[in-house]
Formats: structure tokens, C-alpha cells, sequence
């Protein structure tokens, strides 16, 4: 599971100082998961479109699925589907081992005319467990990743990055990748029918008799071992710009060694008009571009005005290096075609020691703006342009095969980068099906957006997604992989931006090694099970409480039965309210909880464990995005207790402490009913309070530790100061020594935050106005304020 790197409020934007950020090198291992237990999922009535029929397996999986109660068809057209079924390609293991790996493309066509035919349905689709797709792949049941995976087939690549990236297209699809051996088709059926209509883990493999998963663990590169020097040749295809360029500029710098940088288009004569312009002219020579095509369609002038800055950063690039004695030469070649590929090597393959394969194409659109033809070209740029490039070096002796993949592969695309995530995790997968066949190491190295240089067209909205990767940071990780001739997979992870759903959190395991952890995990952790998701708009979960995970649980009691703490229930709204952000994602900071209503006798705790369904909502209103959030019992009637909150931001940064903002009024009336309050504080520090000369209460709060909080392998951290606000209720409460009285519902008007909590937090309160106020003993920085709430009672 992943997520957004968040504190108390999305930290999205777009500011210069989170851009970029250090990178963890990872790499993803196999670890085992529980097998299934109890009965599967029920199908019945699920609308099934089953796509595929590799040597009659279709037929034996429908006849599973229909046994479960699904109603399959094979054909897209004839109307909604609640499943798709994709057995993907699965023949022929060693069809692309010296020609084009063409067997692709028709099943993949297959795959995206589906989508695009349901594409309405499932896109306006607001329920969480309605959708599901399901891929096959076939590397041996171990997504490659295993010793002893045959990876038969590791074409089926392609699909597991598309299935990564649908919850782009379909925010409530709940996707599944499933990886089997060839030679374990009979047991597809039964594994289908099991593995269909659960939401959970996005990659699963079954192999002998277990059912894994991929987790990723941070992991230094190999010493050098490749020695790189003037006798060295290096051929990056597409390298004539962007960050293949800068490879081979800094190699050719550094270590002396020839490059050859490679492009579709013939390398400029000198006599074009924009040939030995500075950046400045050649904007002038744009904007003329356009005076002179007034009434031409738009769209025409830009891909010219495109063409122009490309042959101009080549010749550039090219001619630029040469002034400086670097060995650099230009050749045309398009890598998807076999002859031109064959003729380039052999003019140089014998000299060459080294290949970077980095040619790529990205068409930026959702699925029902783009083309067949679209869709191939990036696809094939990547992954036949590999097997072109594979199949003539294959038995070369170089020192190194390194292609040049996206962590849009590994993790998931952005919007309109289906096809670009399909092809970049099949070149990963088909990159570890070539490095058990050569004699030299070939590695796949899936990058993050580059600080403002490469495919993505626009860097500001791919911050949303993930921080980007410093160029000298990049270029030095780069080499250090080169020359450890590093093999498979090697992932490049930055804390994540705020471009992240349901669907993601719950696919990916989420562990320590990852960067950001300590900011993303609490977000993951207060999910609950989402019944209805509409982004940036509205979530329905249920959250659980549970004792044996939450020892603050039994902290506190109504009328000797344990109970939530309202504490914690602010808690999560706050991390709950971090999933609806605004659609264009603004910098964000919570500024308060306000209106807050609690009916007492929801708190209590029905069992081991309580299940609540939370409800958040967002709008804006004026400058600020408000998110309203409610609790209740997934049982109770319309007029059961339920609980409701505001949770209000404001514009900025959440590393930046709020402004102080005046109290509300008080608000809250108190009686001397039940129910009957107590707090052990075994798990939250008890504060002792004292009644100053002037009718104020004061006290010095300890912070309650989280991993007193939690009983898990990790814990989550709290947004709010828990030991503050229930050392607060608690004094509120309190009628006379040894009694705890407090009415139906609590109410405060308002919790505002100004910063995290540092060490102890010195609390002062004037009962008569309802106000209490946290500063820390530390660094006397405001740590929250409490208003429009009263007490204590004995106080008259």
C-alpha cells in the first residue's frame, strides 16, 4: 500500500523547495501472503466479459465462474460488465526471441477496445465494490521475481502495467494482476474463481502452493565492477535529448568513452533557418512561426513549432559537445523497425560495449482521446524496439544492457498514461526475462519524473504524483548502477505526492524502507474498508476499532464499558479528511476542526471490535476547501447517534504553524445526567491540573507516545496533540472528585492547530469562556486552542 506524503493536511503544490527531493534506491522481493480462507467471494449475478483463449483455458475458466454464480460472455459489445477476465498472451514462450514481439498487439487492441467500450459505466461508477479486472501473466508465479520462474511469457508485462494505472480511468476499479507457471494452466480456473471480486493486494502470485506478493526494500547498489574508459563504446537509443542526453554527455565527459545518440529524424543540414540560434532567438523564430500561419488550425503550427525545438536541441546538444572534444555522433535509427536496427549495429555493434536502450513516446489523454495507432507507438517504442535491440546483441560481450523504465510501470501511471505504464512494466519484466538468457547484465532502472526534463510536458501537475529526482542526483545513481552492472528491476522512490486513491493504498504494501513513511503511513492506516469513493468529492468507509490494535481502547470508559476516546474519533476525521482534496490539488494546511458534535453513546465500544461507518465530504467555501465528516453504526436507523465534525484548510503549506485566530464563543451547555465518565490513563497521561487565583485551570501535558497509542509492526503518527485534547475532555468533565459527568452530546466549537507537538504542552483554560490553550513547554510555539467548550462543571 502507498500514499501521498501528508501531514496533518495534504502537503500538495507545487513549491520549489518539495519539487525535489533525495530518492531511495529499492527493489521489490517476493514475500509470502496468507492463503484464502473461508469461502470465496460470491459472482452471483456478476456480469463477467471474459477476454482471451489461450489453447481452450478460457473455456475451463468460465466454466468455474459460471459455477460461482457469473453470468460470462466473451464478446465486449452487449452491455454493462461488473468484471473483465484478461488471459492476456500466453503463448509461444520463445515467439520474440529474434524478431519483433509482435504477439502483443492484438490482444492488447482486444484489452483496450473492452475498456473503451465500458469505459461510461465503470468511469461514473461511484461504488467501491462493484468493479473489478483481472489479468494473467505468465513468468512462473513469482512475477519474475523468483529463482526458478521460467518467465515463460513475460509479455504479459504490458497488462500488469495497464492494470496498475486503470484506477486512473476508473477510480473505483479494483484491479488484480495474477502471475501462474505455463505449466500450471489447469489450475488457472480455480485460482480465478477465488481471486475475483476481492479487493486486497494488486499483484498476487501463486506458485508452489503459495500465494505471494511483491514488497519493496530499500537497497544500496553493488560495488563497482564495470570499468568504463576511452576504449568503450555506448549506444543510447533516443538519446539525442532530454535525460538520455544528459547520460551521455556526463559519460562521455567523464570517463572519455564514444557515444552514439540515436533519433528517428536526420540530423539538421546547418542551413535551416533556426540552425546556431541561443534560446532567445529561436523564441523569437516561434513567435514568428505563428504571425505566419494565421488561419492555419492550431494544432498544425504547434507540431511544427514541436519539430523545430527538437531538431534544434539535437543539433544543439550534438554540436555543442563536439566543440568541446567530446566523442559524440548522431545516428537515425527507429528501434521498432528490425532493418534499421540491423543495419545501425552493423555499422557499430562490434565496437560496442554498452547499450542504453531510453527511446520513448508519451501521449498524454485518456483512454477515449486516444488512437489504436497511439497506443502501439508507445508500447511498441519501448518494448519491440527492446527485442529489436536484444535480439542482435544477445550474444554480444558487453558490459552492460540498461533500459530506461518509469515508476509508472512499477506503481502506476498518471492520468492518461495507460499505454506509457503498460509499456514501461512490460520492458521491466521482459528486461528479467533477457537477463536470464545473456552473458551480460541487463537491468531495468525505473525512474521518477526528472527535476523539468524528459517526456512530461507538464512538471508542475506531475509533483502531484511524486517528487521528482535532482538531475546530478539521477545521473550519479545512474552511473553507480552502470558500473555495479546491476541486474532486474532497480525502482527510484521519492515521497509521494497527493495524486493518490483508495484503490493504490490498498494494492501495495506499504513498509518502512519507503520514503515518507512516517507521513504517508497514517493516512493508510485510518482508511477503513471504502464503500463509495468519488474523488475529490466524497468517501463512505468503514473504520474499525479494535482493542487488540488500539490499547487506548481501554483507556476510557461510560458507565464501566470501554469506549473511543474522543480523541481518537478527531483523529480519524483528520486522517480520514486527507482523501478528498481539491481537483487541482493547491497547497493545503489543516487549519481547524470546527462544529464539532459528539453523542456520548456512540463512543461505546460494542465488542473486541466496534465498526463505524465515516462519511467525508469536501467543498469549497470562498478561499478555504472544508471537509465534513460523520460517524455512525453501519446499523443504527436515520435517527441513531451520529457523530459530525468540520475540518477546515486553509491555503499554505502544513509544515507551516497557523496563525492564531480567535476563539469561538462558548457554546456548550452541560448537565449532571449520565452517562458516567472515567479515564484510567494507562495509555494517555494524566495531567494534574491546578485552579489559579483567577478562576483559570493550568497544567503541563506529557504527549502520549503513538506506540502507546498502537499494538502494531508499525505505528501510525497523530495529527493532533491526543494527550492535549483528552486531558482537556476529561477536566471538562469533571463535576467533583471521584464522579465524571458529561451530557449528551459533547460539543466544541472549535480545535485549532498551529503546530506539532514538541515534548510537553503547557494547557491554560478559563472555564467561564470555554477556551483552552496549548503552547509547548519547549519552545512556547502554540501547539492547539481549544474554544466553545466549558467547564469544569463544579466551576458553577
Amino acid at each position: 500500500m502507498l500514499s501521498p506524503l501528508t501531514t496533518a493536511a495534504p502537503t500538495t503544490g507545487d513549491a520549489d523547495d518539495t519539487a525535489v527531493q533525495p530518492m531511495t534506491r529499492m527493489v521489490w522481493q517476493l514475500t509470502n501472503l496468507p492463503p484464502r480462507t473461508g469461502a470465496p467471494a460470491p459472482l452471483t449475478g456478476m456480469r463477467v466479459l471474459l477476454l482471451g483463449d489461450e489453447d481452450g483455458t478460457a473455456t475451463a475458466v468460465e466454466r468455474a465462474l459460471t459455477e460461482r454464480g457469473a453470468l460470462v460472455r466473451r464478446r465486449a459489445t452487449g452491455g454493462a460488465v461488473d468484471a473483465i477476465v484478461d488471459l492476456t498472451v500466453g503463448r509461444a514462450p520463445e515467439r520474440h526471441t529474434t524478431g519483433p514481439a509482435e504477439a502483443w498487439r492484438e490482444p492488447l487492441l482486444r484489452t483496450v477496445g473492452a475498456l473503451r467500450e465500458t469505459y461510461d459505466d465503470w468511469a461514473a461508477e461511484t461504488s467501491a465494490n462493484r468493479l473489478f479486472y483481472l489479468a494473467v501473466t505468465y513468468l512462473g508465479g513469482g512475477m519474475g521475481h523468483h529463482p526458478q520462474d521460467d518467465l515463460a511469457q513475460p509479455l504479459g508485462g504490458i497488462w500488469a502495467g495497464l492494470a496498475k494505472t486503470l484506477h486512473r480511468e476508473f477510480p473505483n476499479c479494483n484491479a488484480r494482476v495474477v502471475d501462474i507457471a505455463l505449466s500450471a494452466l489447469d489450475e488457472l480456473p480455480g485460482i480465478v474463481a477465488a481471486e475475483l471480486g476481492r479487493p486486497g493486494e494488486l499483484e498476487v502470485g501463486y506458485r508452489d502452493g503459495q500465494r505471494l506478493t511483491l514488497t519493496p526494500a530499500a537497497r544500496p547498489p553493488g560495488e563497482p565492477v564495470v570499468e568504463l574508459g576511452p576504449e568503450d563504446s555506448l549506444l543510447i537509443s533516443g538519446g539525442g535529448r532530454g535525460i538520455g542526453w544528459e547520460l551521455a554527455r556526463t559519460l562521455a565527459e567523464r570517463h572519455g568513452l564514444r557515444v552514439v545518440v540515436t533519433g528517428r529524424e536526420p540530423f539538421p543540414t546547418g542551413d535551416e533557418p533556426w540552425y546556431g540560434m541561443d534560446e532567445a532567438e529561436l523564441k523569437v523564430y516561434e513567435k514568428q512561426l505563428w504571425s505566419d500561419n494565421r488561419g492555419r488550425p492550431p494544432a498544425g503550427t504547434r507540431r511544427d513549432i514541436a519539430r523545430v525545438r527538437r531538431l534544434w536541441e539535437l543539433a544543439a546538444n550534438v554540436t555543442g559537445a563536439r566543440a568541446r572534444g567530446l566523442r559524440v555522433d548522431y545516428a537515425r535509427c527507429d528501434f521498432t523497425d528490425p532493418d534499421q536496427v540491423r543495419e545501425l549495429l552493423a555499422r557499430e555493434g562490434a565496437a560496442l560495449t554498452g547499450v542504453v536502450h531510453n527511446a520513448g513516446v508519451d501521449t498524454a489523454a485518456r483512454l477515449p482521446k486516444k488512437t489504436d495507432d497511439e497506443v502501439l507507438a508507445t508500447v511498441r517504442t519501448k518494448i519491440e524496439g527492446f527485442a529489436n535491440l536484444f535480439g542482435e546483441l544477445r550474444d554480444h560481450p558487453l558490459k552492460f544492457f540498461c533500459n530506461v523504465g518509469s515508476l509508472t510501470g512499477r506503481l502506476g501511471g498518471m492520468v492518461g498514461q495507460l499505454e506509457y505504464a503498460a509499456a514501461n512494466e512490460g520492458l521491466a519484466r521482459l528486461g528479467r526475462w533477457a537477463g536470464r538468457r545473456a552473458g551480460f547484465p541487463v537491468m531495468t532502472l525505473a525512474w521518477p519524473t526528472w527535476d523539468r526534463i524528459g517526456l512530461i510536458s507538464n512538471f508542475s501537475a506531475t509533483l502531484r504524483y511524486m517528487a521528482a529526482i535532482d538531475v546530478a542526483d539521477g545521473l550519479a545513481k545512474w552511473q553507480a548502477e552502470l558500473r555495479a552492472g546491476s541486474e532486474g528491476e532497480v525502482t527510484f522512490v521519492g515521497p509521494l505526492g497527493a495524486a493518490i486513491d483508495p484503490g493504490q493504498a490498498i494494492g501495495y504494501p506499504i513498509v518502512p524502507d519507503l520514503p515518507g513513511f512516517t507521513d504517508t503511513f497514517p493516512k493508510i492506516y485510518h482508511l477503513g474498508e471504502v464503500v463509495t469513493y468519488r474523488p475529490h468529492s466524497r468517501m463512505v468507509s468503514r473504520v474499525t476499532f479494535d482493542r487488540e490494535r488500539a490499547p487506548v481502547l481501554m483507556d476510557f470508559l461510560m458507565d464501566g464499558v470501554e469506549a473511543v476516546p474522543v480523541s481518537l474519533l478527531l483523529e480519524s476525521a483528520v486522517r480520514g479528511a486527507e482523501w478528498i482534496v481539491p481537483e487541482d490539488f493547491p497547497a493545503l494546511r489543516v487549519d481547524c476542526l470546527e462544529e464539532v458534535v459528539v453523542p456520548l453513546e456512540l463512543l461505546r465500544l460494542d465488542g473486541p471490535t466496534t465498526v463505524w461507518e465515516r462519511e467525508i465530504s469536501g467543498t469549497r467555501e470562498g478561499r478555504t476547501w472544508v471537509v465534513e465528516v460523520s460517524f455512525r453504526r453501519p446499523d443504527d436507523g436515520p435517527d441513531g447517534p451520529r457523530a459530525s465534525l468540520r475540518v477546515v484548510y486553509e491555503p499554505g503549506d502544513a509544515r507551516s504553524p497557523a496563525p492564531p485566530r480567535p476563539p469561538v464563543a462558548r457554546t456548550t451547555t452541560w448537565s449532571s445526567g449520565p452517562p458516567m465518565l472515567r479515564w484510567r490513563s494507562s495509555v494517555v497521561p494524566a495531567a494534574a491540573w491546578t485552579q489559579l487565583p483567577d478562576g483559570r485551570w493550568s497544567a503541563e501535558v506529557r504527549p502520549c507516545a503513538s506506540n502507546d497509542l498502537w499494538a502494531t509492526p508499525s505505528v501510525p503518527r497523530t495529527a493532533l496533540a491526543v494527550s492535549v485534547l483528552e486531558n482537556v475532555v476529561r477536566l471538562c468533565a469533571k463535576a467533583r472528585e471521584g464522579l465524571s459527568v458529561a451530557v449528551d452530546p459533547l460539543v466544541i466549537g472549535r480545535v485549532t492547530l498551529h503546530s506539532r507537538e514538541q515534548g510537553n504542552s503547557v494547557v491554560e483554560g478559563d472555564p467561564a469562556l470555554g477556551v483552552w490553550r496549548a503552547k509547548s513547554a519547549v519552545s512556547g510555539l502554540p501547539v492547539l486552542t481549544v474554544s466553545g467548550f466549558a467547564g469544569p462543571l463544579g466551576n458553577g
